[in-house]
């Protein structure tokens, strides 16, 4: 595919994740080209080392308006819609992880984007809970037919694009907007970038395909996520021409949590201390669990900032 890479999103907390999404890209995609899209400033030298990743940074963000207003929790990713090093390309959010030849859903020649297709369809309630207010919408946006498209919104985790198929400015009205009323989209950049989306689709400006891209772990009982995702102490064990994103949007895969199905992060996160420090055994567990424990201290550090930063 030309002109095409992978870009995964992430920040200090989370780049634990990436390592292992990085990791298991390489594993079913080969060399296919990586990009890291960094909302912060921590060393990821063994990984451009290791995997030949671009860094995508507040550094090098060409356009001023994206280095001042699109970093942060729920618009990073955003930054890839115009600074992709590439013109096509899949975003993936940290804590996901390919499973099979994802590359097969790339298909630019007959669109602009290709996302996610929901197994399930969506109620009133569920709309204004993950993605906006209804009322909010129709009354600052009526021309837009949210109800037309209401089965359509997905999980912005995962998704193919193409560069520039947004003008800056849309997005600059789209970030003006959220500042003045808040309350309007949900879920970060998952209310706002869905709108945006289906509001160019509705207005002729983009072509949408929709395909079987991701798995949201909290969606499925944690033994049939087993089943579906089988691994062994030598990897994976791919079922049929299966082929998906794993997205553990919930609670996180930790190398001793309980909670979800982790086995497949913690096995690519291993392989990632493998292939780029060369650690194996004691000295690999150790480095995990010292990640597990460094973010956990990070997550507790940005909660306690919020609830201050709410007080005042």
């Amino acid at each position: 595919m030309e002109d095409f890479g992978i870009i995964v999103a992430c920040c200090a907390s989370d780049y634990l994740f990436a390592k292992g999404c990085c990791a298991s890209i390489r594993h079913f995609l080969g060399d296919v080209p990586l990009a890291l899209l960094i909302d912060g400033t921590f060393p990821v030298d063994s990984m451009e080392k290791a995997y030949g990743v671009k860094v995508v940074n507040r550094l090098n963000v060409t356009h001023k308006v994206l280095r001042e207003r699109s970093f942060g929790w729920g618009k990073t990713k955003m930054i890839g819609f115009w600074e992709s090093p590439w013109k096509h390309f899949m975003m993936l959010d940290a804590d996901t992880m390919v499973w099979g030849n994802v590359l097969k859903y790339a298909n630019f020649k007959d669109y602009d984007m290709i996302i996610d297709q929901p197994c399930y369809s969506y109620t009133d309630k569920n709309v204004t809970k993950f993605f906006f207010d209804i009322q909010g919408i129709e009354q600052h946006f009526p021309d837009f037919d949210w109800q037309k498209y209401r089965d359509n919104y997905y999980c912005t985790g995962v998704f193919f694009a193409t560069r520039d198929i947004f003008t800056l400015d849309e997005y600059v009205e789209i970030l003006d907007f959220t500042e003045k009323h808040p309350e309007v989209f949900k879920y970060g950049e998952m209310g706002f970038l869905n709108f945006m989306i289906f509001r160019a689709v509705q207005q002729g400006r983009i072509k949408v395909g929709q395909e079987d891209l991701q798995l949201l772990v909290p969606d499925f009982d944690q033994q049939e996520i087993r089943k579906r995702f089988p691994m062994t102490n030598s990897g994976p064990v791919p079922a049929d021409e299966t082929a998906t994103a794993i997205h553990w949007c919930g609670p996180k895969p930790t190398l001793a949590t309980s909670k979800v199905y982790s086995d497949p992060m913690s096995f690519f996160r291993r392989k990632y201390l493998r292939e780029t420090e060369g650690l194996t055994g004691l000295p690999a567990e150790v480095s995990l669990q010292l990640e597990d424990f460094q973010r956990f201290v990070n997550v507790y550090k940005g909660k306690l900032r919020r609830r201050l930063a709410a007080k005042k």
